[in-house]
């Protein structure tokens, strides 16, 4: 599916599995909904501005960066494991703002050059740490549980672009055998951390 230089208004748009979508150049989205069912390989975004609306990722989208693609207050539904919201350089290119995340579930997952004034996050047991790089000194001066130790390194070990780190600490307790409280204990001493309730 390609779909390029047009404006749609409250229209449903899939992207199916096992087929390349093509969002863009010059398409914008006005209050649309967007069912994926599409993983990193299948679908691009060379220049699509989505207004309003609902990006819902039926199948779990990991490593993906959302580039080539301005998100202005919409809602998103579904998984997302280490995806990229806006952009490293050139904010006329990909941007996220007063966006809904609050249905979503989220892990690994980075929000850069953006304001998280205006984006609303999922719940603990998801965690956001925000500006991770002016943490890093206070990570690598503490003690940590291996996984845990592992996961902070990567968020910390950050440009300054990127402006908030997304966890799930029920993946941490998962995989390093932790009861999510102490995983909670832990998190709440870093600087930056923030927990929705």
């Amino acid at each position: 599916m390609n779909m390029k230089s047009q404006v749609l208004s409250s229209q449903t748009i899939e992207l199916k599995r096992d087929q390349v979508s093509i969002l863009g150049p010059k398409l914008e989205l006005h209050d649309c909904n967007v069912i994926s069912e599409a993983d990193r390989r299948g679908m691009a975004f060379p220049g699509v501005r989505m207004h309003g609306g609902v990006f819902d990722q039926k199948k779990a989208l990991r490593d993906f960066h959302f580039q080539g693609v301005h998100f202005l207050r919409v809602r998103f539904m579904g998984k997302y494991i280490g995806c990229d919201f806006g952009d490293w350089e050139d904010i006329d290119r990909s941007s996220v703002s007063e966006c809904d995340f609050s249905s979503a579930q989220m892990h690994d997952c980075r929000f850069l050059n953006c304001d998280m004034k205006g984006i609303l996050l999922p719940k603990w047991p998801c965690f956001c740490l925000f500006h991770p790089a002016e943490a890093r000194d206070y990570v690598l001066s503490q003690q940590w549980p291996k996984k845990i130790r592992l996961t902070l390194d990567i968020y910390t070990d950050s440009d300054r672009e990127c402006v908030a780190a997304l966890g799930d600490a029920g993946v941490l307790a998962k995989e390093s055998g932790l009861p999510l409280s102490e995983i909670r204990a832990l998190l709440q001493r870093i600087p930056g951390l923030t927990i929705v309730e």
